[in-house]
């Protein structure tokens, strides 16, 4: 029981992290106190950031591309550190079979897209792929909460 109301709260939070305690006081019938002191736990523990999801669209980013890189073995350190500091990247994955890096970039053109890969050619990269998002059909849900939870007893009083 206690493992469903911490997968519980946490859930919560990912939905909303703004959202109230008070409000997710009501929502699960666990006391604000309790609620609180969980929160300070998950932040120490699981919590490792706070973030706002946004729509790079509206913002003028038309262009969002997942990029697969294949790296020379001496370049890989080299090549992480130029894509977490390049302003274009949003996330970076160390990955396997065949390919070293996934990478999460958004661009405002393809022609912005293609000056960063002019930049990633003089970096060792000896293979890529690229895909590109054409919808965000659905962006961090996993443990996100549902109302489905209360179906599974993960909602439950007491």
């Amino acid at each position: 029981m206690k493992r469903e109301k911490e997968l519980l709260l946490l859930s919560h939070f990912r939905d909303n992290a703004r959202e109230s305690l008070t409000r997710i006081s009501r929502k699960t019938s666990i006391p604000v106190s309790t609620i609180f002191d969980k929160l300070r736990h998950y932040e120490e523990d699981y919590i490792e950031k706070h973030t706002s999801l946004l729509d790079f669209r509206k913002l003028g980013f038309d262009v969002k591309a997942q990029l697969l890189f294949r790296i020379d073995k001496e370049q890989r350190e080299a090549f992480k550190g130029f894509l977490l500091r390049h302003p274009r990247v949003n996330s970076v994955f160390r990955i396997n079979n065949g390919f070293d890096y996934l990478v999460e970039a958004v661009f405002t053109s393809m022609h912005d897209l293609d000056g960063f890969f002019e930049e990633t050619n003089k970096r060792g990269v000896t293979a890529r792929q690229e895909y590109f998002v054409l919808q965000d059909v659905v962006r961090e849900a996993f443990l996100s909460y549902k109302p489905e939870f209360e179906q599974l007893g993960l909602a439950s009083k007491g």
